[in-house]
Order: C-alpha cells, then sequence, then structure tokens
C-alpha cells in the first residue's frame, strides 16, 4: 500500500493545545514511519523511552483513524491509566468516552461505535465474558504487556488452594490425581499444604488428566467456587475442552488453561483492522505474540534512533551478600533507606506469596501497608493520600506510575523471573528457554522506570535477591535492558564488588542534596577502555517460534488436532535448531497432546512417537526423565524412569543460576569453615548443608516459641518432610538425656505446628556415645548425627556440587544433562535423605555410616 501524505505536525497544529504546540524528535520520527510504511499493518509495536510522549503519538494516530471512519479502542491496564490517557486527550482537544464496569452510557457508546469518540477503558473492561463495546476497527494496547493477564485470565480456571471454597475444589482435584497415579512427587504435599511456597508446579501429563477429566468436569461443575462472577466465565470456557488443556498444580494455585491464551480466536481482537502495542520496554515482537497470544507482530523502527527523554536521577545498588532477601541484614538494610526516602516505599515483588511474606514482615514491623493486587486503583490511591507507608504490589513492573514525590524509593525482593504458575513451570523444567531470561531484563528494566517519569524526578531502587547481579550479566538478560537504562545497570554492577561498606555509601551519596553525580553515566563503572562488539546471545530470542507455538495452542483448543500437531512439531524445530532442547520437547510434548486428544490407534502411536523422538534427542535433565515417564505409560507399560534426584538437580540450577561458579566457589568455602565453628557458626552451615542435600534450611527468629536451631524442609511423595535440628558444642562423656528432652520438645512444639507434616528432629553432637536413658527417649523420634559424619555430608557433597558446576558450562539443556550423567553415579540413591535422617533407634551415626551411604559410588 502507498504511503498516506499525512502531516501529523499540521494535524497537531490543527488542534491549537495549549499543552501539545509541537512534537518532540521521537514523536515525529515515529509518526513519519508510520504515515511511510504501517497504515496497513496488521499488528504494529511502537517502543519509546518513558517520559518521550507515546500516548500523544496514539491518539494522533487514533486521531487519523477516526477521520477515516474507523472506530477506535484505546485500552490501558488499570483505571489509574485510562484516566491518564482521558486527561491527555482532554489537553489536546480530542473527543473520548470512558467505559467501567457498568459505565456505558448510550450516547457514549453511539459516539464510539459511529466513529465519533475514542472509547477509552482498561483491558477487563473491552477483553471479557460480556464485552458490551462493539469490536474496534482499531485497538490501541497502551503498555501493552498488561494485556497478557486479562487475556490469559478470560480461558484460565484459577482455582487457589486457600481455606474457602476455592481450597476444597484444589483439595478434591488434587485427590482425583493422587488417586490415578502416584507420579508426581510433591503434589501430596501441595495438596496437604505442607509443601513450601516455592515449590515447583506440576505439569499433570495430558494421559493422566485425560482419564479423570470427565469426572473432574463434574466436581468442578458441582462447586460452588465456580459459580462466583471471576471464575464462571474461566470455567464456562474450559468446561468443553478440559482433556484440551494444560494443568498445573502449585502451592497455592491449580491452572487449567490452553498453552498460550487463544486471544487469535476472540471477535475484539481478530476483526480489528489494525492492532497497534505501546510500551516503553518491547522486548522482542516473538515474546509479545507468545504472551498477547494474537498474530505476528511488527516492529517500528525510525529512520534515525529516537533521543531519550530525561526521566531524572536514578541509582540501583545490588545486595552484594549471598544473604537472601528476607534474612535481616538485607532486610534492615532495605528499611534503613525509607526515612531518607520521605517514608514512603513501593515493593515489586514476584509473586503473591512473595508480597504476603513481605506484607508480614512489615506489618509486624508497625506503619501504613498498602496492599495492591491485581486493578485496584483504590488501594493505590489510598496509599497516595496518606502521608507514608509501603506499597506492595504483585506482579507488577509494569503499569505504575509513582512519579515525583510520591515515591523515591523502589525494592525488588527478588528477580522477577517468574509471575505465574506456567513460567514457574518454565523456570524450573525448561532451563534452556531464553524467553524467560529475555523477560527478567524486561521486567527489571520495567521496574527500573517506575520511579522515574520526569525530568525532575529522583528515585533508589533496592535489588534485594542475591542473584541479581549474576543474571544482570546474562547476555541474553542484558540484551533486553533498553539503552536508557543500561548506565543504570552497568554502574550497579561495578558498585556490586565493594561489599556491604559500597553499598551503604552509594545510597547515602545518592540521598546527599549536595551530590551532583549523575547515576545514569555509569557511574564507577568505567569498563573495559575499548569498547568491542561484544559476544552475540543465541537462544529464542533470536528464533521465531511464537507463530508455530499460538496456532498450536490455538488449533488444539479448538480441535484441530492435525494442525495444532503440525504447528508444534514445526516451533520445536525451530527451538532445536537454537540450541532450546528443553523448550523444543515442551513442544514435541504438545504434538503428542494433539495427537492424543484424537485419540484414534494410529494418533496414539503418533503421540508415542513425538515423545520418543524428543527423548532420544534430548539431555539427561529433569523434564526429559518425565516424557521418558508418560512415554512408558502410553505404551501401558510401568515407568522404567523413576523420578531418581530430579529435586536435588532442580535445586541446584537454581543454586548456579543465581549465584554462578566463582560465588558458589566462595560460598561453598565459607559454609565449610563454618562447620567446625562455634555453635552459631554451625547453625549457620547447616542451612547450607540443606541446600546442598536439595532442600530447604532455615533459622527460625530467634523470638519464636521453643525455637529450633535449624529447620529443614522438603517433599516426598507422601507428604512433607520436616526435621528440627538441634546443635550442641559441649564435650560431655556421654549424650545426656537432657539434650534429647530438650530437642523432643521442639519437636512436639513442630507438630502442632505442622499436623500434617511429617516431623522428626536430628541432634547434631560431637559426642560418640549416649546415655541408654537418652538412648531410649530419642528412639521413635530423633537421629543422633555426630559432628565428625556432618563434616563428611558437606565435604562430599560439595564435591558432587563442585563437578556439576564446573560441567554445567551455560546452562542450556545439553550441558546439564552431561553435568547430571557425569554425577549422578557419584550421589547416594533415590530417598537417601529420608533414609539418613530417620530415627536412628538411639544409635549415633558416624563418618563412616555416610562413607556407606555413598559407597555404591
Amino acid at each position: 500500500m502507498a504511503p498516506l501524505d499525512v502531516d501529523f505536525e499540521a494535524r497537531l497544529a490543527a488542534f491549537a493545545s495549549s499543552k501539545f504546540t509541537k512534537l518532540r524528535t521521537g514523536q515525529r520520527l515515529v509518526l513519519q514511519e508510520y504515515a511511510a510504511t504501517h497504515t496497513a499493518t496488521r499488528d504494529l509495536a511502537v517502543e519509546m523511552p518513558t517520559g518521550d510522549g507515546k500516548t500523544l503519538v496514539a491518539l494522533l494516530v487514533a486521531d487519523l483513524a477516526l477521520d477515516e471512519g474507523k472506530s477506535v479502542a484505546y485500552l490501558a491496564g488499570t483505571r489509574q491509566l485510562a484516566a491518564h490517557v482521558q486527561r491527555e486527550a482532554d489537553a489536546l482537544g480530542l473527543d473520548t468516552v470512558r467505559f467501567s464496569g457498568g459505565q456505558y452510557g448510550g450516547q457514549a457508546l453511539d459516539d464510539y461505535h459511529q466513529a465519533q469518540a475514542i472509547a477509552v477503558m482498561n483491558y477487563w473492561v473491552y477483553f471479557n465474558g460480556k464485552p458490551v463495546p462493539q469490536p474496534a476497527d482499531l485497538v490501541i494496547f497502551d503498555d501493552a504487556h498488561l494485556a497478557e493477564q486479562p487475556l490469559t485470565g478470560m480461558y484460565t480456571l484459577r482455582i487457589p488452594n486457600d481455606d474457602g471454597e476455592g481450597g476444597a475444589l484444589y483439595e478434591a482435584l488434587c485427590d482425583l490425581v493422587l488417586a490415578h497415579t502416584d507420579s508426581y512427587s510433591s503434589l501430596r504435599a501441595m495438596r496437604d499444604g505442607t509443601a513450601l511456597p516455592g515449590t515447583v508446579p506440576e505439569l499433570i501429563a495430558f494421559n493422566d488428566w485425560a482419564a479423570i477429566a470427565n469426572v473432574a468436569a463434574g466436581v468442578i461443575q458441582s462447586s460452588p467456587f465456580t459459580s462466583g462472577k471471576e471464575a464462571t466465565y474461566a470455567w464456562k470456557q474450559v468446561r468443553d475442552r478440559l482433556p484440551r488443556c494444560g494443568v498445573l498444580v502449585g502451592p497455592s494455585t491449580l491452572e487449567i488453561r490452553p498453552y498460550h491464551p487463544p486471544t487469535s480466536l476472540n471477535p475484539w481482537y481478530s476483526k480489528a483492522k489494525q492492532r497497534l502495542y505501546l510500551s516503553a520496554t518491547l522486548g522482542t515482537m516473538d515474546d509479545l505474540q507468545r504472551r498477547i497470544g494474537g498474530k505476528q507482530i511488527a516492529r517500528l523502527q525510525t529512520a534515525e534512533p529516537t533521543p531519550a527523554a530525561s526521566t531524572g536521577r536514578r541509582r540501583l545498588v545490588l545486595n552484594p551478600s549471598s544473604a537472601r532477601s528476607l534474612d535481616p541484614e538485607v532486610f534492615d538494610f532495605a528499611l534503613s533507606q525509607v526515612p531518607a526516602a520521605g517514608g514512603r516505599t513501593a515493593w515489586l515483588c514476584a509473586s503473591h506469596n512473595e508480597a504476603d511474606a513481605i506484607e508480614s514482615r512489615l506489618r509486624g514491623l508497625g506503619g501504613a501497608v498498602f496492599s495492591l493486587r491485581g486493578g485496584r486503583d483504590e488501594v493505590l490511591e489510598a496509599w497516595r493520600a496518606a502521608p507514608s507507608g509501603h506499597l506492595v504490589t504483585a506482579g507488577r513492573y509494569d503499569g505504575l506510575d509513582l512519579a515525583e514525590d510520591l515515591c523515591r524509593l523502589v525494592v525488588l525482593p527478588t528477580v522477577p523471573q517468574a509471575s505465574s504458575e506456567f513460567e514457574r513451570f518454565a523456570v524450573a523444567y525448561l532451563g534452556d528457554a531464553s524467553f524467560m531470561r529475555h523477560r527478567v531484563g524486561q521486567r527489571i528494566t520495567q521496574a527500573l522506570g517506575r520511579a522515574n517519569r520526569t525530568p525532575t524526578d529522583r528515585a533508589l531502587y533496592l535489588a534485594l535477591d542475591p542473584a541479581f547481579a549474576h543474571l544482570l550479566a546474562d547476555p541474553i538478560v542484558r540484551r533486553s535492558i533498553t539503552p536508557d537504562a543500561e548506565p543504570v545497570v552497568r554502574e550497579a554492577l561495578a558498585r556490586h564488588g565493594e561489599g556491604w561498606a559500597g553499598a551503604r555509601a552509594a545510597c547515602e551519596e545518592f540521598w546527599d542534596p549536595q551530590s551532583d553525580s549523575s547515576a545514569d553515566d555509569g557511574g564507577t563503572g568505567a569498563g573495559p577502555r575499548k569498547r568491542r562488539p561484544g559476544r552475540a546471545a543465541g537462544g529464542a530470542a533470536e528464533v521465531h517460534s511464537a507463530d508455530n507455538e499460538t496456532t498450536a495452542s490455538a488449533e488444539l483448543w479448538l480441535g484441530g488436532h492435525s494442525a495444532a500437531a503440525n504447528a508444534a512439531k514445526a516451533a520445536a524445530a525451530e527451538l532445536a535448531a537454537a540450541g532450546e532442547s528443553e523448550n523444543a520437547a515442551f513442544w514435541r510434548y504438545i504434538e503428542a497432546h494433539a495427537h492424543f486428544d484424537r485419540g484414534r490407534p494410529q494418533d496414539l502411536a503418533q503421540a508415542h512417537g513425538a515423545l520418543r523422538e524428543a527423548i532420544a534427542a534430548g539431555p539427561h535433565t529433569a523434564w526429559f526423565r518425565r516424557l521418558a515417564r508418560t512415554a512408558d505409560e502410553l505404551d501401558g507399560r510401568k515407568p522404567t524412569t523413576q523420578p531418581g534426584l530430579d529435586d536435588l538437580f532442580l535445586v541446584w540450577d537454581e543454586w548456579v543460576r543465581e549465584s554462578g561458579a566463582s560465588a558458589i566457589e566462595r560460598q561453598l568455602n565459607a559454609a565449610r569453615a563454618l562447620m567446625t565453628g562455634n555453635h552459631d557458626q554451625q547453625c549457620e552451615a547447616l542451612v547450607a548443608l540443606a541446600r546442598l542435600c536439595g532442600v530447604h534450611g532455615n533459622r527460625p527468629p530467634k523470638t519464636e516459641q521453643s525455637a529450633t536451631d535449624c529447620r529443614w524442609l522438603w517433599t516426598v511423595p507422601k507428604g512433607g518432610e520436616r526435621r528440627v535440628w538441634e546443635v550442641k558444642t559441649g564435650r560431655p562423656e556421654k549424650i545426656p538425656r537432657g539434650d534429647v528432652n530438650q530437642l523432643l520438645g521442639q519437636i512436639e512444639v513442630e507438630r502442632k505446628r505442622a499436623p500434617k507434616t511429617h516431623v522428626t528432629g536430628c541432634l547434631l553432637s560431637p559426642v560418640l556415645e549416649v546415655e541408654e536413658a537418652a538412648a531410649e527417649a530419642s528412639r521413635d523420634s530423633i537421629t543422633l548425627l555426630h559432628h565428625g559424619a556432618a563434616v563428611q555430608l558437606f565435604d562430599l557433597l560439595a564435591d558432587r556440587f563442585r563437578r556439576y558446576v564446573a560441567l554445567w558450562e551455560d546452562g542450556r539443556g545439553e550441558a546439564r544433562g552431561s553435568a547430571r550423567i557425569g554425577v549422578e553415579p557419584l550421589l547416594p540413591t533415590h530417598g537417601w535423605l529420608e533414609r539418613l535422617l530417620a530415627p536412628s533407634n538411639g544409635r549415633i551415626v558416624i563418618a563412616a555410616n555416610i562413607a556407606e551411604l555413598f559407597g555404591h559410588s
């Protein structure tokens, strides 16, 4: 189509707006390129830096569409953002109407439908079960990533594991799966509420789900939960498609959903003549399509680079230690910055569980806490009106305007790498899926813009997770950091090696009104003297598999089995060519799902063949072992592949991703020194030893009743396991009855605290003999462990972990699979930790017993 002869500068001047008198350079370049190249582009994405005026660009495009007789829907993430768009349109002089839930005036609807005014609304008003406004000719997606939640939510039945009707349904569905199979090692613990909040979700295999889908449909239909407002529409969508859905069970939520949202089938999406996506952080077009669930998207590229607008001064400070975000030294560091920020802080949490933990900690300290979940704008307004307080959000990195004096301090407690059950599954099992690392960089960039919107803004950002530094140095993550945020990240990485003293100094300097050093110029991070081209980062950020992925998902949703299988196989081939073997195997799994759902004998054979081909070409990682079990079951055979040490290697993988090889070596050396230290040092070392064992360890606060020295938690197929530790450093001739009695009291308290968990105790002592009465009292509930045995266990596991890290390389599936093959034969067999830490019948476990445990290697 020939370019339109459109003079957007003249069109702006015709409005005679007192606020918008002329186009900025970036706005002019974008609009010129739009007129020259993209007026007929069906799906177009426009990226403009924060503060560069993308709203005016969208309004001028909308004004042109109205003149062409096209209806326009301008969608925003929240009511607050929609109100901002309407104010900007009013200042321009452009007619708008505003729609919200239940607010649809007849004249306003007519003006919108007749293309006399732009309809401004949030995403949930336009995309829902019964939208009132008719489909628009031009749909504008402002802060485009915010559309993912409502678009996915339309087709996702989310069942919370709570104390109400949702929790009862969650348990009932888990019971159906558990009655059918015992293949899911953490499912019972999640069902009983004994699993840790960070437990990796279980993807219920399509054949297992199909076996119980009819019964599950009846259970869901009869549940009062699905008659609620939020669940009703989603249940109607999935009810007749249950066997074609993916089912993910996490500790807090059970999700029944298509693999990607079938947005391309939605008339409010598909009938648009043009869809315009706006953001300051678009990311790749491939991943944007994946998240929207629509058609391929073109990126608008201007003839010359657009200049970045000034958004004031900002500084990012990283946790320089290996301590976790909620550990006292890290959390207290964040709180120490609140007074300098004027008493107002925004906490951008990655998940609802994390937000709950942060809220609980903050409320315990006193002061006002405001919980912002979903699109509850009234919470944001209440915080805005309060003189001080903490705003705690969950999964919100975009679409928050915290400019000027509203917020000077933003805290990211953990790396924003997963905000849904599917993303948590992908991070754990599809470790080579580079789109997930790309999203990390994108969300960090979004977070770094929340309190920097205008040239006079000044905000400090604290990243508390020790994994931030390692991830920000990852090439794929860095590639998704926008140019305006790049100097901020470089400076943060440069200061990271200066320890806590450097972190505190960076904050003090930033708050000092006399300081005029710019945090956006790279600060102390001089970097290499000569800038090189840099390494090329491969992965799915460069392969275009999303079109086949969304096609496969939509066709499976419709029951187009052949088309779904072909598209999924094509997506897998594209991903495999990019070196993403685990991600590729996931799409072979969906190919198998499409064949299986069709159900003919030849289809079942094709399903089995797809899985076997994926397994044969794949590495020895946890995801491929799960595929092998599914393939065995499709063969009608008892699975020959057991879980083995999957949970251990998942924990080790997370550790390597978080810290990197050099930091891990320092952490292991430090923990080993603590193993032979004083009482408190040995207690700290037990936390590191827990992680080496593949379980979670923590030290309870000293204020806790009958506080144990350390607590270990993990899950097994039978449910949750918990060990309470009592560390003794004195050297009596024999372990006395009093030590045993003390631990028995702690065990009793812990059993009351976690009644559905299997709780026993571990008494760590340097003594090699035990009093007869103490031995008898400990027989059924306590493992007596000699200190030398714990040291031996640490040394053997640390040796295996070091070998694994050395073979881990870039963390792709092939490298991790090879590392596992090299190390797993040197480890104890499946279930070893439950056997080791079972009550020892009054006998003391010594170093020789640990050597025997590893003896098969």
